[in-house]
């Protein structure tokens, strides 16, 4: 998400935030979560992640503990990075400890966060990324911009909160994460419709994660609060499991295990996430301006956003084999200018990569000194694809759960039913994507399309929204495909479009509500008036919402009943056991309170957003101001007043239950540590 210019920035009042934002970032939390322990090679060898070779001339495929930018090769040896420039003119020439000691470090920050050890690193464009042995994130970035230093290790980051990026409980168990960044390197972005955009004076960086499962992508922007709570769901509408991930210039690239293979550009600004600093439209439109002027960047970009792109398969014969270690990396201007690698073998078996642009259709190979371990190959020339337990070759790898889910349910109207028609989606995706809107009136129905897109918010969230705990918020707007009426009566067509229709391809005039129990979906223009649907089983009565809702699953409960923190009646009780229960529900008993602070701070939070954006928000609206795009103020004025009290009324609604939940937590677990006292003084 890019950054505010100083004059929007002063538009939506971040100083607010910003002395009070400083001392919050101090304090990360109770726990931190490591990353996996990286697999090495084997009595110092060449092998693991390490496939380049040790100490390689070149890195050519990008993996946890060697990668590359622009400007550097970068490797990872004993927890420290090393690294020597691409370009043989420029230094260093050989491998040399990167910042001289390796580590990231910066004395001249105040309470700089230190680490003993790096555990992973990624690159792209002119930034490098850490991965310390306590699973906290680091940027290192080489190019100047008014949103950062040049040159200096930068341990924190987003808006409006400045703080750690850090792994969680899912995150830590990724299958890969890499770093994206779109900034001069690749100059603009060409939308669906073919239309070019300047990416402006600043950069989108985003790393992304691709979690365990092999089918979500979360993601954490530096324009964002830092956190891993956004999403991408991966091909497929979710479906396709990926066996390897990669990144660069906001463009991703997966493989399954049958080497399919997928690429995507997406990030928060070009799926349509940040109204508050571009336009977008539904309504394709062309455009004269090319991505090399900068006021092409103040266009409307083309939603809905590009999906996953299927790329042609690797013909594999003779001796050929392709591997889960593939790359993706920026080599010049536009959305064309990336190049795919995927490590293997030649037709004669020689290693190397085999390599492609992205748009173009025939892959080639390249010979280079790789090392592969047995369990990096996917396929080979013999195996054109996944074997089944009948040793039957399957031309496409396996296919996960679909994430969509059926909802339904009625309009409502002051408490009571506000029309004869019934409701259903039956295919809505809490992680991203349309979602198909059937009005049903005895034997009549139409079907609408809802492109909903996540909304914007100023909250750090330690849950993921939505699923565990509180709603997702959508921003969404309604599309009428054509043909959606054929057939119908002049009645059924005019009350649907009276209430829907009407609102044909108009951006974001609808918000949404969404967990996995219910949506609640108003239109902008009728607040009164919600359509409330719920999953099967539950009470599509919105009068019946209560605050219960509010609380689904956020984990803790479980964690309280957990066998960690519990003493079994039959235990052998010791000494030792009983101090480190003590410990643990101690530890547990802190992170409840922190959480309630965390709350209690958001709340403080929404109030100086209010206070502040609001009243600038009119005098803009009232003035000469509601003209200006540069910098761009009517654009952030044209949905900041929604997003902002739209956020504020979520935490409202939300935060009441969430404390009371974890005060009475709070209660059980001192109860629980009295007793325990007991056992220990015994």
């Amino acid at each position: 998400m890019k950054r505010m210019s100083k004059t929007a920035a002063a538009l939506a009042v971040s100083f607010v935030l910003s002395s009070c934002a400083l001392s919050r970032a101090l304090y990360l939390g109770p726990h931190d979560y490591a990353p996996r322990a990286v697999p090495r090679g084997a009595d110092g060898r060449p092998g693991g992640e390490d496939i380049n070779g040790l100490f390689p001339p070149a890195v050519y495929i990008k993996t946890r503990t060697q990668t590359f930018n622009s400007y550097h090769y970068y490797i990872l040896r004993d927890g420290r990075i090393w690294y020597k420039s691409i370009d043989p003119a420029e230094q260093p020439r050989s491998w040399t400890r990167f910042a001289r000691t390796g580590l990231p470090h910066n004395p001249r920050q105040w309470r700089f966060s230190k680490t003993a050890a790096v555990a992973e690193i990624a690159a792209d464009a002119d930034e490098l990324v850490a991965l310390s042995v306590e699973g906290k994130f680091y940027r290192y970035c080489f190019d100047s911009t008014i949103a950062h230093k040049s040159g200096v290790w930068l341990d924190r980051q987003g808006w409006p909160g400045v703080e750690q990026l850090c792994l969680d409980p899912r995150t830590a168990k990724n299958i890969s994460w890499a770093v994206g960044k779109r900034n001069s390197h690749v100059l603009y972005y060409e939308d669906p419709f073919g239309n070019q955009h300047h990416n402006g004076t600043q950069e989108i960086v985003t790393t992304y994660v691709l979690l365990d499962d092999g089918q979500e992508i979360c993601y954490a922007d530096t324009g964002l609060p830092a956190d891993f709570s956004r999403n991408f769901a991966g091909p497929e509408r979710g479906a396709f499991i990926a066996a390897a991930f990669s990144a660069s210039a906001s463009t991703m690239f997966l493989i399954n295990s049958a080497g399919e293979m997928y690429t995507r550009l997406a990030d928060f600004d070009v799926t349509g996430c940040d109204p508050m600093f571009f336009k977008y439209t539904y309504t394709p439109y062309v455009s004269a301006k090319p991505g090399t002027d900068y006021f092409s960047n103040l266009n409307a970009w083309a939603l809905p956003p590009e999906d996953w792109r299927p790329q042609p398969r690797i013909p594999l014969s003779g001796g050929a084999a392709i591997t889960r270690r593939i790359t993706i990396l920026q080599n010049g201007q536009g959305n064309g200018a990336r190049e795919l690698r995927v490590a293997g073998r030649g037709v004669s078996g020689d290693t190397g990569y085999w390599t492609k642009g992205i748009f173009d259709g025939r892959w080639e190979f390249k010979k280079a000194p790789l090392f592969f371990a047995e369990d990096d190959i996917l396929q080979t020339a013999d195996q054109s694809g996944v074997a089944d337990q009948n040793g039957v070759a399957d031309q496409n790898g396996a296919r996960g759960p679909l994430p969509d889910k059926s909802y339904r349910g009625f309009l409502w109207r002051d408490g009571e039913r506000a029309d004869s028609f019934e409701y259903e989606i039956a295919n809505f995706n809490i992680l991203e994507g349309d979602a198909d809107l059937r009005i049903t009136r005895r034997e009549e129905s139409c079907i609408l399309k809802l492109y909903p897109v996540e909304m914007w918010t100023y909250l750090k969230r330690d849950y993921l929204p939505g699923r565990t705990g509180s709603p997702k918020l959508f921003f969404a707007t309604m599309v009428v495909p054509e043909a959606a009426f054929d057939g119908l009566s002049r009645d059924f067509v005019r009350r649907v479009t009276e209430t829907y229709a009407k609102n044909d391809s108009v951006l974001f005039a609808f918000t949404i509500a969404a967990s996995n129990r219910y949506l609640i979906i108003r239109d902008v223009a009728d607040t009164a008036a919600a359509l409330f649907l719920t999953r099967e089983g539950l009470s599509a009565d919105f009068p019946a919402f209560t605050d219960d809702y509010y609380i689904e699953d956020f984990g803790e409960p479980r964690r309280y009943a957990a066998a960690e923190l519990v003493i079994e009646p039959d235990a052998d009780i010791t000494d030792g056991l009983a101090r480190e229960k003590i410990r643990l529900n101690r530890n547990f008993r802190d992170e409840m309170a922190y959480k309630i602070r965390e709350i209690r701070w958001q709340g403080l939070t929404a109030f100086k957003m209010n206070a502040g954006y609001i009243p600038a928000h009119y005098l803009a609206l009232i003035t000469p101001l509601r003209f200006v795009d540069m910098p761009k103020i009517r654009t952030m004025i044209a949905f900041g007043e929604r997003i902002v009290l739209a956020n504020s009324a979520y935490i409202n609604a939300v935060s009441p239950a969430r404390i009371r939940l974890y005060e009475r937590l709070i209660a059980l677990l001192d109860e629980r540590l009295t007793r325990y006292r007991l056992l220990l003084d015994r």
